[in-house]
């Protein structure tokens, strides 16, 4: 019952609507047109007939007491016959189902007074009123088979046009699928199929019907739209990506420089800080730019991840400094993914030094087993309604929010875009446990 409600409570196409009422119209015609014809039916035995009769013999009885051989109407619609006691022979011209009968009311419609039965010739169709009078019996009847033969035309008529109804609705329905929803499902496939990536993918506007011819032209207007607004970014992107590629190449290469003169230990730490915040600048730019690529994009790169991630605990190590705190790997099992190392660093690096901002004490651990990288740590732990809520607000957002960083952000984007899933929980000592699920990369090869 449940499943009825909900399913009548989705909304209907238009043409299932149109379907529907066309329908119930039909089938109110069909009743009006059925109690129209059984009202019609029972005129013809209605208690007129046995008033009509009960007048017509009464006077023909008043004319037989006066004069016996009153000649009585014997042809036509209304027909009458005086039996005498007297007369010995059966008068040929009185139907021989009447001829028997005692006094009473019959008729061919089912209405059979006095409890007699009567046979009669098929066909026939008529009311007769039997009385008797001092010297013999009067028999009247009526015939209403014309009538009746009138009635079952026009009940078989009033089928017909019932059938005929139908059999237009039925042609209404299917011309309207043909000419309503074909179209705009025709439509609507064809506006699916449009790639993204295509250039000057337009639906066609030959269709027959006004209005989806309308629609398509609306929808191509509003495509060119999008392709031009999606061009201006493009050419902004690759603008931007320039201007910020030549400051970085050139604090990068100023750091070369300076790491090759003299310089007091003390300038050491923040050159190191200098080199570290450009990379991490110049990675977060990359991947920017990577994931403002369309998600369709095919990719070549092939990065080992037993490889990557020793490489990125010795790049956070001086993160350490200040700290009682141990950074190491534990386990690590050679796996490739089809996936850009940027991309890698950027989601393993922020989970790194999330785990290395909540810990002033303690261990930090980094595994990679069967496609899982879990990062787990011994630091005051999170409020996993919290984070959750955080997480998935980052995923909606088109750009990070104030004051939360990009971390979040790109790793939110970086697994929406290659599938991934990221799983954060405290651990029963107190700690955070990270887990990152690359099961579900294209290519993941185990060795």
């Amino acid at each position: 019952m449940n499943k009825l409600f909900l399913s009548l409570e989705k909304p209907k196409s238009l043409y299932w609507a149109i379907s529907a009422t066309l329908l119930l119209f039909g089938i109110v015609m069909l009743t009006v047109i059925s109690i129209q014809s059984f009202s019609s039916q029972r005129l013809i035995e209605h208690k007129i007939w046995r008033d009509l009769l009960e007048s017509i013999s009464a006077q023909h009885a008043a004319q037989i007491q006066r004069d016996d051989t009153v000649l009585l109407p014997t042809t036509g619609v209304i027909k009458s016959w005086y039996l005498s006691h007297s007369s010995a022979a059966q008068d040929t011209s009185i139907p021989a189902h009447l001829w028997n009968l005692p006094a009473g009311y019959y008729s061919t419609e089912g209405i059979l007074m006095d409890n007699n039965e009567m046979s009669y010739t098929e066909g026939e169709s008529f009311h007769a009123l039997i009385i008797d009078l001092p010297s013999g019996k009067l028999i009247t009847t009526i015939d209403i088979g014309e009538m009746e033969n009138q009635q079952n035309t026009d009940s078989f008529i009033s089928g017909a046009v019932g059938a005929l109804l139908f059999l237009l609705i039925a042609i209404v329905i299917i011309w309207l699928r043909a000419n309503l929803v074909r179209p705009v499902q025709d439509l609507a496939n064809r506006l699916q199929a449009i790639s993204p990536g295509r250039e000057k993918s337009r639906l066609p506007t030959d269709y027959q019907r006004e209005e989806i011819q309308i629609i398509a032209q609306a929808t191509n207007s509003h495509l060119e739209r999008v392709e031009q607004f999606i061009e201006r970014e493009k050419s902004l992107l690759d603008q931007a990506s320039h201007e910020f590629r030549t400051p970085i190449a050139i604090i990068s290469g100023a750091v070369d420089v300076l790491k090759q003169m003299p310089l007091p230990d003390y300038s050491k730490p923040v050159l190191s800080r200098i080199e570290n915040a450009t990379n991490d600048l110049s990675e977060t730019m990359v991947a920017l730019l990577y994931l403002a690529r369309e998600a369709n994009t095919e990719t070549n790169d092939i990065t080992a991840l037993h490889e990557v991630l020793p490489r990125l605990i010795n790049d956070h190590k001086h993160l350490l400094d200040n700290k009682v705190v141990q950074l190491s790997l534990l386990e690590l099992d050679p796996i490739l993914v089809s996936v850009p190392e940027s991309m890698v660093r950027i989601a393993v690096s922020n989970l790194i030094r999330n785990a290395i901002e909540n810990t002033d004490d303690g261990l930090i651990e980094v595994k990679l087993h069967n496609g899982v990288i879990s990062i787990t740590d011994t630091g005051v732990g999170f409020d996993p309604v919290e984070a959750a809520r955080r997480y998935r607000e980052s995923l909606r957002l088109a750009s990070p929010a104030r004051g939360q960083g990009i971390g979040l952000f790109l790793i939110g984007r970086i697994c929406d875009r290659f599938g991934w899933e990221l799983l954060i929980e405290n651990t029963p000592t107190g700690g955070t446990c990270a887990k990152l699920d690359l099961n579900k990369s294209k290519t993941l090869t185990f060795f």
